[in-house]
């Protein structure tokens, strides 16, 4: 997804911060660099799938098999 843009300023934002919110809902905020107006904007979080997780503990590695 791409950052939205300033209608101020006509720049790209920035992504500074995603808070969870209620019902597997994120808020991300975007600040414009140029005027520093920030955009929130909520977002249903994307589920989660196993497959894509990567487990850097060889004891965790063990247990999931």
């Amino acid at each position: 997804m791409a950052a939205p843009i300033c209608i101020t300023c006509n720049l790209e934002r920035s992504l500074i911060s995603i808070e969870p919110v209620k019902n597997r809902h994120d808020m991300l905020q975007y600040e414009c660099p140029r005027c520093r107006n920030i955009f929130s904007l909520v977002t249903q979080r994307m589920p989660l799938e196993l497959d894509d997780l990567v487990v850097h503990e060889p004891a965790l590695q063990a247990a999931s098999r």
